[in-house]
């Protein structure tokens, strides 16, 4: 019994220590920030982050109108893509990207295009 007490403290006390450990890995990195003009004019901010693990990363939109946006990153085949809620989605390719938006009828459209980093 002695034995099985000694085993269970000595696993407790790795295991608190492999959670310190991975809280530290998931903090928060900036990773960069960059304006964008799109082709009407318009003007997007984005700043994108990743835990330091690399397990996440994503994207804080702040859009013409003043509402901001955080989306994670997803899958995609090429560039990178962001969304979050299956009603935005911002794609990016080098300096360029889009913002889509889906309708009340489930179709996507975009909403800002030819959007190019000025910064």
């Amino acid at each position: 019994m002695l034995r099985c007490l000694a085993a269970a403290a000595l696993l407790g006390g790795l295991s608190s220590s492999l959670l310190c450990l991975k809280a530290e890995e998931l903090s928060l990195q900036k990773e960069s920030s960059s304006s964008y003009r799109c082709s009407g004019g318009e003007q997007l901010e984005a700043t994108y982050y990743g835990l330091r693990d690399g397990s996440l990363a994503f994207v804080r939109l702040r859009l013409p109108d003043g509402r901001q946006l955080t989306l994670p990153q997803i899958s995609s085949a090429s560039g990178a893509r962001f969304s979050a809620d299956s009603k935005f989605t911002w794609w990016i390719k080098g300096n360029s990207g889009f913002l889509q938006q889906r309708d009340s009828h489930g179709k996507w459209n975009v909403t800002l295009k030819d959007c190019d980093s000025v910064t």
